[in-house]
C-alpha cells in the first residue's frame, strides 16, 4: 500500500505539474474581465419550459469567468441537501469559445478544511474538499496553468487558469469538472460540472443555424447519508438508485412544436451509470460525438452516452402529444439497472401562443456531407509509428476501499510513474482490452482519437472521440496523432469511483 504524507504528496504533484499557484491573487489585479452573460431561459420563451443553463460568452476572443467551489444547498428529489457544486449552481455556467480564444478562468476554493488532511493513501478516495479544473476534450496544453490536472487547489485557495485554443480547435461540445485524484468522484457525485460550447462551422450550416438550441446537462447528484458527501460508500454501488437531473430539474418539461427540429447539446456529466437513451415517437439524428462533427445527420431510435461522453442530436416532433426521454432498463455489464424517465416532452402546436413570437423554427435535417476539421483527418495505417495494449482489470487488495483496486496493465495508479513516453508528432493504435465483467468509459486528455474497432468488428465512419466504453469482457481499438503540445496528462476510467480507485496512467509527451 502505497503511503504518502501531505507534504510529500504536494511536493510531487508540484513537481509534475510545474504549475504556478497563485494564492489569493485575483483577475482584477491582472486586467479587465472580458465576458458576456446570460441568465438561465427557456429558449422558447414559455414560462413551464426547461430553461438552458446561464451562461458566459467571449468577447474579442477573450473569456473571463469567476468561478468558484463551495456547499451549496440544493433541492434534490429527496429534499435539501448540501452539494460541492460551481457557483452555487446545479449545473455550472455553460462557457461559450471560439477557436483561438482564450479561456481565463479565476478560481477560488470556498470549501472547508478536510478532515483528513494528515497521511493518505494513494488510489483511496481522500480529501473531498481539495481541488482542481479539467477542461475534459479541449486540445490544449496540459502544463502549468492550462489543463494541468496534476494541480492541487486547497480550501481557501485561488488560481488563475488562462487555457489558449488552437485556431482549428474543433468545434463542438465539451465540459469542465474537477480533477483532483481521491475527490474527483465525490465531487462530480455532487454536481460540479459545466457545459463548454466551442463554436465553429457546424453551427453555421443553415439548416442549424435556424433552429432552437437546447443545452442539456445530465446529472445524478448525491448527497452524504446524513448530509455532505464525506465518503465513497453512497457512489461506490453501480446499482445505486440514482435520480437524474437535466440542468438542476427532475423531470422536466421539455416543448417542442409539430413539425419543428431541435438542436439538443447533451452532456453526462454524472459519475457512474450509463445512459442508453430513447426519445420515442419522435425523430432522432445525430450530428456530432464527443466536440467531433460527424461526416453527416445519422437517423438513430437511441443514443448511448457513457459518463463523459456528449452529443450534438437534431430531435423533429412529429405528431403533437406527450413523450419521454427514458433510459429503457438495461444491463450495465453484470449490473442490472432499471428504466427511469428524464424529461417529459410534450409537442405542440406550430402556432402555441406560449412560444415567444422571435423563437427560431427549424424544419430541416441538414443533408449531405457535414462541414470537416483540419486535425480530423482519418489515419491511415502508414502513418502509424507505434502499437500498445492496455489490459484493463480490478483486484482485490486488503486496506483499500471496499478491498478493491482497478489497475490497467495490472498496475494501480502511481502519481510518479510515467505508463506511456511517447513523442511529439508519433501516431500510434493502441488496443483496450476489458478483463472485467462491466464496461468502463476511458477517456484520455488533451488529443482526440479515431475508434477503430469495437470488439474486433470495424466501427463504420470511424469516428472521432475522447471518451469510448470499453465493453465488459471485450475490447476497442483506436488511433491517435499526438500533436502541438508537449508534457504530461492521464488516461483512465470516468467511472469515476474506479478512476479514484486506481483505473489510471500518465502519458507524457516529450518535444
Amino acid at each position: 500500500m502505497s503511503r504518502l504524507s501531505r507534504r510529500q504528496l504536494l511536493k510531487q504533484t508540484a513537481a509534475l505539474g510545474a504549475g504556478a499557484m497563485s494564492v489569493g491573487i485575483g483577475w482584477n489585479l491582472l486586467g479587465a474581465q472580458a465576458a458576456e452573460s446570460r441568465a438561465p431561459a427557456s429558449p422558447l420563451g414559455m414560462a413551464d419550459d426547461l430553461p438552458n443553463p446561464a451562461e458566459l460568452h467571449s468577447v474579442d476572443g477573450r473569456l473571463h469567468a469567476d468561478l468558484y467551489m463551495a456547499v451549496t444547498e440544493k433541492r434534490l428529489p429527496g429534499g435539501p441537501a448540501p452539494l460541492r457544486i460551481f457557483n452555487a449552481s446545479l449545473p455550472g455556467p455553460t462557457l461559450r469559445l471560439q477557436p483561438g480564444d482564450t479561456l481565463e478562468v479565476a478560481f477560488e476554493n470556498r470549501m472547508p478544511p478536510n478532515p483528513d488532511d494528515d497521511d493518505l493513501t494513494v488510489n483511496v478516495p481522500n480529501r473531498f474538499n481539495t481541488t482542481n479544473m479539467h477542461y475534459h476534450g479541449f486540445h490544449v496544453s496540459p502544463r502549468g496553468n492550462s489543463d494541468n490536472v496534476y494541480l492541487e487547489i486547497e480550501p481557501g485557495q485561488r488560481f488563475n487558469y488562462v487555457v489558449r485554443l488552437p485556431q482549428d480547435h474543433p468545434s463542438g461540445n465539451y465540459w469542465y469538472h474537477p480533477h483532483r485524484h481521491g475527490s474527483v468522484s465525490a465531487q462530480v457525485a455532487s454536481g460540479a460540472a459545466g457545459m463548454a460550447i466551442i463554436g465553429g462551422a457546424l453551427d453555421a450550416v443553415p439548416e442549424i443555424a435556424a433552429m432552437v438550441e437546447r443545452v442539456l446537462v445530465l446529472q445524478a447528484p448525491v448527497p452524504g447519508v446524513d448530509g455532505l458527501l464525506m465518503d465513497e460508500e453512497p457512489i461506490w454501488p453501480l446499482t445505486a438508485e440514482r435520480d437524474f437531473l437535466i440542468n438542476g430539474q427532475y423531470r422536466p418539461r421539455i416543448h417542442i412544436r409539430e413539425g419543428e427540429v431541435q438542436h439538443w447539446r447533451l452532456l453526462h456529466a454524472g459519475d457512474a451509470q450509463f445512459l442508453p437513451l430513447r426519445a420515442d415517437g419522435l425523430e432522432l439524428h445525430e450530428i456530432g460525438r464527443d466536440g467531433n462533427p460527424l461526416p453527416a445527420a445519422r437517423q438513430t431510435d437511441h443514443i448511448d452516452l457513457a459518463p463523459g461522453n456528449r452529443s450534438n442530436l437534431l430531435i423533429k416532433g412529429l405528431e403533437a402529444g406527450h413523450y419521454t426521454l427514458r433510459r429503457p432498463a438495461f444491463d450495465q455489464g453484470i449490473q442490472a439497472l432499471p428504466e427511469i424517465i428524464l424529461a417529459d416532452i410534450f409537442v405542440i402546436a406550430e402556432d402555441d401562443s406560449r412560444v415567444a413570437p422571435d423563437a427560431p423554427f427549424g424544419r430541416d435535417i441538414p443533408q449531405g456531407a457535414l462541414p470537416d476539421n483540419d486535425i480530423l483527418v482519418d489515419i491511415t495505417d502508414d502513418e502509424i509509428t507505434g502499437h500498445r495494449q492496455f489490459v484493463l482489470g480490478v483486484t482485490e487488495v486488503k486496506g483499500y476501499f471496499h478491498d478493491t483496486v482497478f489497475t490497467i496493465n495490472d498496475e494501480p495508479f502511481d502519481p510518479g510513474r510515467d505508463d506511456v513516453v511517447t513523442r511529439l508528432g508519433e501516431v500510434e493504435e493502441w488496443t483496450l482490452v476489458n478483463t472485467t465483467p462491466f464496461p468502463h468509459p476511458i477517456h484520455i486528455h488533451v488529443n482526440p482519437f479515431q475508434l477503430i474497432e469495437v470488439n474486433g468488428e470495424p466501427v463504420p465512419d470511424k469516428p472521432w472521440m475522447d471518451t469510448v466504453p470499453v465493453p465488459a469482457a471485450g475490447s476497442v481499438k483506436f488511433r491517435t496523432r499526438f500533436l502541438d503540445f508537449a508534457g504530461r496528462y492521464v488516461m483512465h476510467c470516468h467511472i469515476l469511483p474506479h478512476e479514484d480507485t486506481g483505473m489510471m496512467i500518465n502519458i507524457n509527451i516529450q518535444e
